[in-house]
């Protein structure tokens, strides 16, 4: 009987290697989520689940990331590092994330963004850089989003939004600007016509929309 049981704590303890989870995480097997979030960590876990798709970092004390701080979970679908203390981004943090699609860096204290930080995230739909410091975006950010949807940057310190960044995302669909501190000057009329393009897009689209509906109907 002791011979089985010690069987069995030795099964349980080389599963818990092989598929183991953080020690302070939880971890959801059916849908590859770990969710480390509340749990004062001041640095990306060591051991996480090398099939994690989902990553919930949020409300944590994680004050810099260092060059390839998720390379242990190169199928990461989604990244939640909301409300963290992050001012500083090393150029290649994200590199190997090729199918990252959601990325949350909301409530940090991010001061700008070097222009090659996202080039390794092809896949991106949802870029989320709301409530931080950020004063200047560059023209760039990496080669044309064509996945990008929803880019968000409202509650930051911009004065001014290169147009060239924006017509690098030809798919956006929701654009989150508000509460920056906008200078009324030459270099904001980009955005102001790139603005009405924009606006005109969207009421063109929805106009099909609505004639295929019609059509549909008849």
């Amino acid at each position: 009987m002791k011979g089985e049981l010690l069987l069995l704590s030795s099964v349980i303890f080389l599963l818990r290697v092989v598929c183991g989870c953080p020690t302070r995480c939880h971890c959801h097997s059916p849908s590859r989520a770990v969710d480390c979030s509340r749990q004062g960590l001041a640095e990306i876990p060591p051991d996480l689940p090398p099939q994690t798709l989902t990553l919930h970092l949020q409300d944590n004390q994680i004050h810099q990331l260092p060059a390839f701080a998720f390379r242990s979970v190169p199928h990461l679908r989604t990244l939640n590092l909301y409300n963290n203390s992050l001012s500083d981004l090393a150029p290649g943090v994200f590199h190997g994330l090729q199918h990252l699609q959601v990325l949350n860096l909301t409530q940090n204290s991010l001061h700008s963004l070097e222009s090659r930080l996202f080039h390794s995230l092809p896949q991106l739909r949802e870029l989320d850089l709301s409530s931080n410091n950020i004063s200047h975006l560059p023209i760039s950010l990496g080669k044309p989003w064509e996945n990008l949807t929803v880019f968000a940057i409202q509650q930051n310190q911009l004065q001014q939004l290169d147009r060239e960044l924006l017509e690098s995302m030809p798919n956006v669909r929701l654009l989150f600007l508000k509460d920056n501190l906008w200078k009324c000057n030459c270099h904001l009329l980009s955005l102001k016509l790139w603005l009405e393009k924009f606006i005109y897009k969207e009421y063109q689209d929805k106009e099909r929309s609505m004639r295929l509906h019609d059509k549909r109907r008849r």
